[in-house]
């Protein structure tokens, strides 16, 4: 039992503790020290079932390790791949300069050194593909099941942004949804947030999508729309107070510290990635009638470019 002592480094300690584990204990262990990354995109069933031990058993090692549960102990284990990552990215060093190729083709000799223009590639596509991940380890599949209900059946949907990626965020969601036939508005600005949100009814949804969960104009807008009686969704930090107080929290956390600082922050791959994750499943909810939207805004544009081979219908 690891009890209260678990920290960025839980899988050391859990390591450390194999020797005093049930043999039940072990096989989870070495189950998750061999493969973190898998482990934390497993359920519950699939990890039971991959080392032939029961449901409960797994939950109870989660306990045992000093956890809440599964998904305190997959949260746990995503923050610290996060920091280690961050560890090794926490300075991206600007690379050599290759000299000219004619300088390289006159003296004979070659380069094998990184491109600039690779390095830096390289990096920015390994904290897109790490920052997709982490969503896709703390995504809740059943708020996102209730967040897709409660937009289907809206009359109305406001969504709400403020700053820099996040308002780019909620207008792409506006984007999403109202291509489904979904009435929906994206407003950006604090003043005009107030007084949308003081339009909404118990038929409406308040959607929010903010980095931080911290600005107090939002919250001033979900204060007013519940007021007023609609329901509520965020894309957010639920540990933040946004988060806490919506009626359905899709979690999107700030990316872990180590982010280059000329580098955009990858945290806009996370809320992307939810953000179209929660329009399929809307989509799927309204099923033939979202389709038969689709196929009408389509037609409308089709005449101005023509039919483009292989590009689907809800782009």
């Amino acid at each position: 039992m690891l009890g209260d002592t678990v920290d960025n480094d839980l899988l050391g300690k859990i390591e450390a503790a194999i020797p005093g584990m049930s043999r039940s204990d072990v096989k989870i262990a070495k189950l998750l020290l061999a493969s973190p990354h898998a482990f934390i995109r497993s359920s519950v069933r699939e990890i039971a079932s991959e080392i032939g031990i029961s449901e409960p058993t797994v939950v109870r090692f989660c306990r045992n390790v000093g956890c809440e549960g599964f998904k305190d102990l997959k949260f746990r284990i995503t923050q610290e791949l996060a920091v280690l990552q961050a560890q090794r990215d926490s300075t991206l060093p600007m690379p050599e300069r290759r000299p000219p190729a004619a300088a390289t083709a006159a003296s004979g000799t070659g380069d094998a050194k990184i491109a600039p223009g690779e390095a830096y590639a390289a990096h920015l596509h390994a904290r897109a593909v790490q920052a997709i991940d982490s969503a896709l380890a703390e995504i809740d599949f059943r708020q996102l099941e209730l967040a897709a209900g409660m937009l289907a059946r809206a009359r109305r949907v406001a969504i709400y942004g403020l700053g820099g990626s996040s308002a780019i965020m909620a207008e792409e969601m506006h984007n999403r949804l109202y291509r489904l036939g979904i009435a929906s508005v994206f407003v950006g600005e604090s003043y005009t947030q107030r007084m949308l949100a003081a339009t909404l009814t118990a038929e409406d949804v308040a959607m929010f999508v903010s980095s931080t969960g911290r600005p107090r104009a939002l919250q001033d807008s979900l204060d007013i729309a519940q007021y007023y009686g609609a329901q509520s969704i965020a894309i957010t930090d639920n540990d933040s107070r946004l988060g806490r107080d919506v009626d359905v929290c899709l979690k999107v956390g700030l990316s872990q510290s180590g982010v280059n600082e000329f580098q955009p922050n990858p945290m806009r791959y996370s809320q992307l990635f939810v953000i179209d994750l929660l329009a399929f499943k809307v989509a799927d909810t309204l099923g033939d009638k979202a389709r038969q939207v689709l196929r009408q805004t389509r037609a409308s544009v089709a005449s101005l470019h023509g039919i483009a081979p292989q590009q689907p219908i809800g782009d």
